[in-house]
């Protein structure tokens, strides 16, 4: 616990006051995955990752709730190498 309180507390922190400012997008390619079933983030803010590039974006859905990564983690793993050969 000694270990992990302070890494914690500091996402805590970042989500508690973290602030969004409009940049203009980043020109490398962005690739998102989420979860089909996932019943925390849905589609739409998933696909908000969009206007964070003017290049190459992909919205990748796979099967699993929130923690698909978890569930699915050679398809994401392979979905990964994908967009990676694909950049």
């Amino acid at each position: 616990m000694q270990l992990f309180l302070p890494i914690l507390r500091a996402d805590f922190a970042v989500l508690e006051t973290y602030v969004y400012a409009p940049t203009p997008p980043l020109k490398c390619p962005i690739s998102v995955f989420g979860g089909l079933q996932d019943n925390k983030v849905t589609v739409e803010e998933l696909e908000a990752w969009r206007e964070q590039t003017s290049n190459y974006f992909s919205l990748n859905m796979l099967p699993g709730n929130h923690f698909f990564i978890h569930e699915n983690l050679s398809l994401l793993i392979e979905c990964l190498c994908e967009q990676l050969q694909h950049s």
